[in-house]
């Protein structure tokens, strides 16, 4: 779904982790579980693979924000959509800081639940 705007959801995780509300997030584990058993019962999303995203794993130490191959391409391409179409407030940064940035997310998160 590399053409809905989802990257502006990227965007926003980066920029609340700039702003220091990623820290005290991955800090909050019973938080984290709440959310993933909300997700489960009433946001089932599918993977690319048309399997349903099990979001106890992802809080469990296997979140997967960077998508990979056709998916990030994908992702590149709606990012530069959006930029283009000047629906971000701010100056954004360029898509692979954003990605950079969301690895980097990505790696803290998955440590807290070791």
């Amino acid at each position: 779904r590399g053409d809905d705007r989802l990257s502006r959801h990227w965007h926003d995780v980066v920029a609340l982790d700039q702003a220091g509300y990623a820290t005290t997030a991955v800090a909050n584990r019973a938080l984290a579980t709440t959310v993933a058993r909300h997700k489960n019962a009433f946001f089932r999303e599918k993977d690319a693979d048309g399997a349903s995203i099990d979001y106890a794993a992802a809080v469990g130490g296997n979140l997967q924000l960077v998508p990979e191959g056709d998916r990030l391409t994908l992702l590149a391409a709606d990012y530069e959509r959006m930029v283009a179409d000047g629906l971000l407030f701010s100056t954004p940064p360029p898509f692979s800081a954003l990605i950079d940035r969301s690895r980097d997310i990505q790696a803290r998160v998955n440590a807290a639940a070791v």
